[in-house]
């Protein structure tokens, strides 16, 4: 095993600085560090914010399904892989169907680390990639041809689908697959409460918070000098009303954020604009799929409604 790294540590720390000067904070930023590791691992299970370990259930029912599409050699590669739980269900499942290499590709080298010990007994070659999405062109030179390259743990919807499917088409060849999960807008039944209360409830649990503020605080903000908010409001897109997650914080009194070496000076009122997640319908993430160039493979939705796989590649021109 070893692992490369695209972006650096400093490059890193350097990113944050010049985002947080701009009173910005995106969600990659979570993830950094032992904490970072160790707060995503504690949301992933925790039964107040359920999304994740939904996703895995989804994942895991259709394994078999997933199986019977590939055949021959071929590269697994995971963009955003965490802790790499679900990739280990992948190459259990694909290891007789041909898989050769498995790349674990995550902004957080600490991520990357776990992911690839998570698989450290499967018989596959295996490498660690430190990247962004935004790297694809250059982590395509990594694998061959054809590959299976996943997006799981709802990262789908961490990303303006127009710009996430229009760089994924461009680095996918014609026998390439992409599988990717996403928590749908949710599906009310009798009696629940509204969906948006639903979305809300979830993403303002308190180890969604906790994972939300915690960067911060280990950089020196005081839990208590700040406060966590979130909103889910409409979006009208080309495919009709969408619903989007924005979150904030607010600072409550004068503090300093260390960014490596370096300071990043705070007054009580600011405001620190963080990431977002888009809320879409089935049929929504169908139209976008078509629209973007590709075909679906094989969906798999939950018996709730809720929750989506998808199995797709381009769409022969």
């Amino acid at each position: 095993m070893k692992t490369i790294e695209l972006v650096t540590r400093n490059e890193l720390e350097g990113r944050l600085k010049d985002c947080l000067e701009q009173r910005q904070m995106p969600d990659y930023f979570l993830y950094l560090d032992d904490s970072g590791v160790r707060n995503w691992l504690t949301l992933d299970s925790s039964e107040e914010f359920p999304v994740a370990s939904r996703l895995a259930d989804l994942l895991r029912q259709n394994l078999p399904s997933i199986a019977q599409h590939l055949s021959g050699r071929f590269d697994l590669v995971s963009i955003g892989v965490g802790s790499g739980e679900k990739e280990r269900m992948l190459l259990e499942a694909l290891i007789q169907r041909g898989v050769t290499k498995y790349f674990a590709v995550d902004i957080s080298s600490q991520m990357v680390d776990k992911a690839l010990n998570t698989v450290a007994d499967i018989a596959v070659a295996k490498t660690g990639l430190v990247a962004f999405l935004e790297d694809l062109a250059r982590l395509r030179h990594f694998w061959n041809c054809p590959v299976l390259l996943c997006l799981l743990g709802n990262n789908f919807c961490n990303y303006e689908p127009d710009y996430l499917l229009e760089i994924v088409h461009d680095q996918l060849e014609p026998d390439d697959l992409f599988l990717f999960d996403c928590h749908l807008f949710p599906t009310q039944q009798e009696g629940e409460e509204p969906e948006r209360e639903q979305v809300e409830r979830i993403y303002h649990s308190e180890p969604n918070v906790r994972f939300n503020i915690d960067p911060l605080v280990q950089r020196g903000l005081d839990q208590n000098s700040c406060v966590f908010h979130l909103e889910i409001l409409p979006m009208e897109t080309s495919l009709g009303t969408t619903y989007k997650t924005n979150k904030w914080i607010q600072i409550l009194k004068d503090t300093a954020i260390s960014c490596g070496p370096n300071q990043v000076l705070f007054a009580a009122g600011d405001i620190i604009h963080m990431g977002f997640t888009y809320k879409y319908t089935c049929q929504q993430v169908q139209d976008y799929l078509q629209q973007y160039g590709f075909q679906k493979v094989e969906l798999f939705l939950s018996l709730d409604g809720d929750n989506l796989l998808a199995l797709i590649q381009k769409r022969p021109d």
